[in-house]
């Protein structure tokens, strides 16, 4: 049964920013035709030749520059790209048209650059006592629950920075304007005086009471490079701790791994749909005995501009280790899970489950932070604190049985695990790895397996017996590519971490201060088969957010946020690079 639905669109949002873009076009017009230098142009000069094409200064004349138009393309792009062109189609991977009389070398056509969109979750509510089934009612949270928003939004090489804004989801009022929205496609050159400079504009802190959205409009042909994340924390109610998320671009398919639903724990399941489509939503329940059938799971339908809250338990009661696969049609959607523990009258830590990186045949994870050995026996040794532990979970999603390998990594290089770290998973089934037997430090995770798996990780810290505990989760992530934008959480601290399994990797690391400005880069060695971290806030420093960029070997990297020597503690993958312009090829023939 789907959960109560949140309404709002963004067509008055949309109608604004186009007013704004056709006055401010209608305005340079005017001030175009009344300057005496335009009444009359000028003639070449000798041995000199006129530029006669025109510059579009409008979405009417350049469409492709349009907000609805470049949305759109943009949200096609993701999801698989149609070029139709005389006797060719390009179809997300490009298919050979069959031979006419006359064939054509193919040619490249340019993809227009889409919106930025970024959904950061909403803040954690605790469930109330009267919810019925899968339908949340929510009551108020914990005196101390602070929840912010922080955003980066890059400029272009000339120091121009894109129209951006933070918005509650469905909502067309900015809840924070970052750069004026001009509905032009502006530039990706050097400044005016012929410099390169990249700047960026930085919404250090924002509170928020609802699901944010990060807008921002596309830089000439290249995407924008930006990106916000979600912060968390409580001091006291049954919501005490730390959860920190990045916020999200929208898929049609993920993965959600660490849900429970015992006795004490709650998931809720927050489903967002930021686009201008609607969006059909399936869900596929795992459970450590295999696949959980629920009415209620599938055609589930979220309109433009709302979300959806499900309580896991309602489909799938008494699971301790539960993932999720979501998958939808229409319009992509961004979806995380409220996960929170409550050991009778002792907060047990909160986490919002991001997703994993999909399903392969290996998976890597870094930044597991295991706590030290003393501390850690105690917590465990209480009754009811069994899974206040790290440990691996692993999903098999399809019908074949996988042999899974499991290698560790910590500071100084590969860690044994007990019987090898080789165990059989069956098909459809959550299998729960231990990690306890790590001693304190960051680890990385490497799973191998003999037919595709999705992976993530459980962390958990604490003070020692009787008090409260936190945890987190770390999902699996993608490797590093040439440019990420990893956001540094306001008010708490943090390390990054990052592991190369095989082969050597180079790390380059630029801080983005909270003025804008970028400063010195920096290289860090990523020796094969050891965790590397490393802290933002070193020598002094505090940056909003770091660019980040790898070569060599493949390497990973993940993000672990806590709260000096409170037990709170969440980890946040580095999230995926952003796309610079993009082509395919078409061919034509007759």
């Amino acid at each position: 049964m789907p959960g109560k639905a949140k309404r709002g669109t963004r067509k008055g949002r949309r109608a604004a920013r186009a007013a704004k873009a056709e006055a401010a076009a209608a305005a340079k017009s005017s001030a175009a035709n009344s300057s005496p230098a335009t009444k009359k142009a000028a003639a070449p000069a000798a041995g000199t030749t006129a530029d006669a094409t025109p510059r579009p200064d409008s979405r009417e004349d350049n469409p492709a520059v349009g907000k609805k138009n470049g949305r759109l393309v943009g949200l096609a792009a993701g999801l698989g790209i149609l070029v139709l062109g005389t006797g060719g189609v390009v179809a997300g991977s490009v298919m050979q048209p069959p031979r006419a009389a006359a064939e054509l070398p193919p040619v490249s056509a340019a993809v227009p650059a889409g919106e930025y969109t970024g959904v950061c979750p909403e803040p954690l509510k605790l469930l109330d006592s009267s919810a019925e089934e899968v339908d949340p009612e929510f009551s108020p949270l914990s005196t101390t629950a602070e929840t912010r928003a922080r955003a980066v939004v890059l400029s272009d090489l000339g120091g121009t920075v894109p129209g951006s804004a933070l918005y509650e989801l469905g909502s067309d009022s900015p809840l924070r304007e970052i750069a004026e929205f001009t509905g032009e496609a502006g530039s990706t050159g050097r400044s005016e005086a012929g410099e390169t400079k990249v700047l960026a504009e930085v919404v250090p802190s924002q509170d928020t009471s609802a699901a944010t959205v990060l807008t921002v409009e596309p830089m000439g042909q290249q995407h924008p490079q930006a990106g916000a994340t979600m912060t968390y924390t409580a001091e006291d109610g049954d919501l005490r701790g730390l959860a920190a998320a990045n916020c999200m671009t929208p898929s049609n398919d993920f993965w959600l791994l660490g849900a429970s639903t015992t006795v004490g724990s709650s998931a809720v399941l927050n489903l967002y749909n930021a686009t201008e489509s609607a969006s059909t939503v399936d869900l596929e329940l795992v459970g450590a005995e295999g696949p959980i059938q629920a009415a209620g799971s599938r055609g589930l339908l979220i309109a433009p501009g709302e979300s959806k809250s499900i309580v896991l338990a309602g489909l799938a009661a008494n699971q301790e280790s539960l993932a999720v696969h979501v998958s939808s049609s229409g319009g992509p959607i961004v979806g995380t899970i409220q996960q929170s523990i409550l050991r009778e009258l002792t907060p047990g830590g909160v986490e919002l489950l991001q997703p994993s990186a999909g399903a392969g045949l290996s998976q890597v994870l870094t930044g597991i932070a295991v706590q030290d050995e003393k501390t850690a026996q105690q917590i465990r040794g209480q009754a009811g604190y069994e899974n206040a532990s790290p440990a691996l979970n692993v999903v098999v999603p399809g019908a074949s049985d996988a042999t899974v390998q499991v290698r560790v990594f910590g500071p100084k290089g590969q860690v044994a695990l007990p019987g090898g770290g080789v165990f059989n998973a069956a098909a459809g089934t959550v299998s729960a790895i231990p990690l306890d037997s790590l001693p304190q430090g960051t680890y990385s995770v490497e799973v191998t397996s003999d037919v595709s798996v999705v992976a993530s990780a459980r962390v958990s810290r604490g003070t020692g017996e009787g008090d409260p505990v936190d945890f987190g989760w770390a999902p699996s992530t993608d490797r590093l590519g040439s440019e990420h934008l990893a956001l540094v959480p306001g008010g708490v601290s943090s390390r990054f971490s990052f592991i190369a399994p095989e082969g050597n990797a180079k790390v380059s690391v630029t801080p983005i201060s909270a003025n804008g400005r970028l400063g010195t880069e920096r290289v860090v060695d990523v020796p094969g088969g050891s965790t590397v971290s490393l802290d933002p806030k070193a020598n002094g420093a505090d940056p909003a957010a770091l660019l980040i960029g790898a070569t060599g070997d493949p390497v990973y990297g993940s993000q672990v946020v806590f709260n000096g020597s409170s037990p709170n503690i969440s980890v946040l993958p580095v999230p995926p690079g952003t796309q610079g312009r993009q082509s395919v090829p078409v061919f034509l023939g007759y």
